[in-house]
């Protein structure tokens, strides 16, 4: 059975797809994993009816030596299809002469095949954006913020039949940082764990995932709020001992960092403590808090803050370093030590 789409706007794609409206090229682009793959497995789901798939879908990932001509594949016809797809995945690391060669293409293109890029980060300054904006299809997964995260998640729940409480809410988002595919898949655990009982309660998210680590969590970020470097490393060394994976650790602080950043400016702008707690989609008394930790902090320091950030992911991700060793360097950052 075929998948249905999340959003409107990919409800719009597909509808578009359907009435035989086919782009050249789709570029799926983002931050947000999960909901970029979901809606990749939309599209490929739309784009290749069930039964056509196997002998209509090449995918390559530049960079792979077994990879093969992308636009040789995609000047290949289908197979007892209507269509072809190119599926690109890690599209950022296209060379040089791979963008030239897409660029000829879609002057070009197959009628019959549709070149799908997948890729965490695109330059819409280049030349082949440009070109993928004019002739294809491009869309935009940016992490999301507190309240349409909080909403994913409510929606997660009811689908599978249950309630979150707003604590539990509250509890699965610091647990999962920004990563909502994390957040997710512990409402398909909690779902599991609760059986028939309707509410999943913030001691359910607690039981799933350890009372300890979700201590260590909150007071990893409440240290880094008021800049207690010891108290941070210590955090960091149990959650680390405790197999907690440093990507989302840092997933986490980014999140407090933003959240200090959002209570600041509401702070600033005299917003009343009710409005800021539905503003952050937080309790009163974790808002109060932010709100005091943010005040204490400059804007330049909360600059300086995404600025490390940026350079432990990218560190980390490049495998430049350790990854605890990239982590203990940006709580000493965060800290100001």
């Amino acid at each position: 059975m075929r998948r249905r789409v999340g959003s409107d706007r990919d409800r719009s794609l597909e509808e578009r797809i359907e009435k035989g409206k086919v782009a050249p090229a789709y570029c799926l682009y983002g931050e947000d994993d999960y909901r970029r793959e979901e809606a990749l497995a939309h599209l490929l789901d739309t784009l290749l009816p069930e039964g056509t798939r196997e002998l209509n879908l090449d995918q390559l990932r530049p960079g792979e030596p077994e990879s093969g001509s992308i636009v040789g594949s995609a000047r290949t016809l289908p197979f007892l299809a209507a269509r072809r797809v190119v599926l690109i995945r890690g599209a950022e690391a296209l060379s040089k002469q791979q963008e030239e060669e897409l660029l000829g293409y879609l002057n070009d293109p197959s009628p019959t095949t549709s070149v799908v890029l997948a890729a965490r980060r695109l330059d819409l300054r280049t030349r082949l954006a440009g070109a993928l904006q004019q002739k294809g299809v491009v869309l935009r997964f940016e992490r999301l913020g507190a309240d349409s995260m909080k909403d994913s998640l409510l929606a997660a729940a009811r689908a599978r039949g249950k309630r979150l409480s707003p604590e539990a809410v509250t509890l699965l988002i610091t647990l999962a940082g920004d990563d909502l595919r994390q957040a997710i898949y512990g409402v398909e655990k909690a779902t599991l764990f609760v059986g028939e009982r309707e509410e999943i309660t913030p001691q359910d998210v607690e039981s799933l995932v350890g009372e300890g680590r979700a201590r260590s969590i909150f007071q990893l970020t409440d240290a880094v709020g008021v800049k207690n470097l010891g108290d941070a490393l210590c955090c960091l060394t149990k959650l680390l001992q405790n197999g907690e994976e440093p990507l989302a650790i840092l997933g986490m602080l980014a999140r407090q960092i933003r959240l200090l950043v959002r209570a600041k400016a509401l702070r600033e702008l005299a917003t009343p403590s009710g409005e800021m707690a539905r503003a952050l989609a937080l309790p009163p008394r974790v808002v109060e808090t932010l709100a005091e930790q943010g005040f204490s902090l400059s804007w330049q320091q909360l600059a300086d803050a995404f600025h490390s950030l940026y350079r432990a992911d990218v560190a980390i991700k490049t495998g430049r370093a350790g990854a605890p060793a990239v982590l203990h360097r940006l709580l000493w950052d965060l800290c100001g030590a």
